[in-house]
């Protein structure tokens, strides 16, 4: 972890200055974990002293909230702006899931490493705020489902339970995806990613006729839980091929 000279950080505009500890408090929480990680060891990096620190934020607890409705917005920075454009809902499927991947995770990982392991750290009344939040942008994917099954473009499942595991895929390159060692670029990712969703692991021949049958009966709860089990079970393997290969 690069340390910040004391004058560097002083250098700074002070409208700057707090979104440095931010940025470093992100850094030092994902590389320690947020339990073991200390106000003097932000303060270390930051060439300051913790009482210094105590000028811009209260404490460690105020750090990890901030960090949460940082990621937060930025979940919601372009997610109103596509699910408004004049596009089909598969084309705006398609530019939030390269949105989420392009500039959401793989641009801020450590903050969505910190995002996805340490919610329970969170003051009652913040972790059900952020969760509150979460729900809301989940409803964004959704009703974009729910009007591509509308309009005959997707297939009727149960919107909810297709947005947990579009999402869950998606969240866990946090886990995976190293920057720079790689084959494939976050755009490459997206593709992909968005290839197995509208298309699943089955050839062109197969997929016609899976399609009459899944149209010509609506699925049961219980069928949907099992073909999305065998979905995620096919998505956890092509992920650890994936991760072979970063």
């Amino acid at each position: 972890m690069t340390h910040v000279q004391q004058n560097d950080f002083r250098g700074l505009d002070k409208s700057l200055r707090k979104q440095k500890i931010i940025d470093t408090a992100i850094e030092v929480f994902h590389e320690k974990g947020y339990r073991s990680a200390t106000l003097e060891d932000v303060a270390k990096v930051l060439g300051l002293t913790k009482a210094a620190l105590y000028h811009y934020v209260s404490s460690k607890e105020e750090l990890l909230s901030i960090i949460y409705i940082q990621a937060i917005d930025s979940f919601f920075a372009n997610a109103f702006e596509i699910a408004g454009r004049d596009l089909t809902p598969r084309e705006k499927l398609r530019l939030l899931i390269h949105d989420h991947v392009e500039r959401i995770i793989t641009d801020n990982l450590a903050m969505f490493a910190v995002f996805f392991s340490e919610e329970n750290q969170l003051p009652e009344a913040d972790f059900r705020k952020i969760r509150k939040e979460q729900r809301k942008y989940n409803r964004v994917f959704e009703q974009i489902i729910e009007d591509g099954i509308a309009q005959g473009l997707f297939r009727p499942v149960d919107p909810s339970l297709q947005v947990y595991a579009i999402l869950g895929m998606l969240n866990w390159l946090y886990r995976w995806y190293k920057p720079g060692t790689g084959r494939q670029t976050p755009d490459e990712i997206a593709d992909h990613l968005v290839d197995l969703i509208e298309n699943g692991c089955l050839t062109l021949q197969t997929q016609p006729k899976q399609a009459t049958e899944a149209n010509a009966k609506p699925m049961t709860p219980k069928q949907i839980l099992a073909e999305l089990k065998s979905q995620s079970e096919t998505m956890t393997k092509l992920i650890q091929e994936m991760e072979k290969l970063v």
